[in-house]
């Protein structure tokens, strides 16, 4: 969710530095439309796995897993885009952290009482609720410096990252900035003549 902020965030920002946002649509992208459409896709099934497969199975480790690893081959693919080896190694590493913790995102209880001030039990190796993360405390868990540990407060709510989600955010911002030119054109004065 912390990514999808981020983008339209981004978004708006280059909105406002009067970027051209439709040299985006000019770039030549491996795999054209379909890429278009699986990218987003990949991550709406994510989201939507986590939020309506409220069942933790094997079967939807497996899924979460092969989206991403899907999501970094997709990447890779097109790594002549600016920011989509930054976004890939993103990818990578919370995949890497997810399979080393049993295919869930870690989070230490106390990260995780950050995020949600409001909640009295917390049970550590239970998974929340409509949540890709499981409550493990730091000294259990597998590879602790990729998990989501890094406080991302915003004005409407707590979050917290991790490395590979912060790799993420630049990689996006690399691709749109590098990617787009301003629209503003500035000049002083009447134009000079040329004799």
């Amino acid at each position: 969710m912390i990514l999808a902020y981020a983008i339209i965030a981004l978004i708006i920002l280059a909105l406002l530095l009067r970027r051209n946002l439709r040299a985006i649509g000019q770039l030549s992208y491996r795999g054209n439309w379909k890429l278009a459409v699986v990218l987003p896709g990949l991550f709406v099934l994510q989201w939507a796995t986590v939020v309506y497969a409220t069942e933790r199975t094997s079967l939807k480790v497996v899924f979460l897993i092969l989206s991403h690893l899907a999501l970094i081959l997709l990447i890779l693919i097109n790594r002549h885009l600016p920011g989509a080896k930054l976004f890939a190694l993103g990818v990578f590493l919370n995949t890497a952290v997810m399979v080393a913790n049993g295919g869930w995102m870690p989070i230490t209880p106390e990260t995780y009482r950050y995020v949600h001030p409001n909640q009295t039990t917390i049970e550590a190796h239970i998974p929340p609720p409509k949540s890709k993360n499981i409550i493990l405390p730091r000294a259990e868990t597998k590879l602790w410096i990729l998990s989501d540990m890094i406080p991302a407060p915003l004005p409407w709510r707590r979050y917290a990252v991790s490395i590979g989600d912060l790799l993420l955010v630049i990689g996006v911002a690399q691709f749109l900035f590098k990617t787009t030119k301003s629209d503003a054109v500035y000049q002083v004065g009447p134009p000079l003549k040329t004799t």
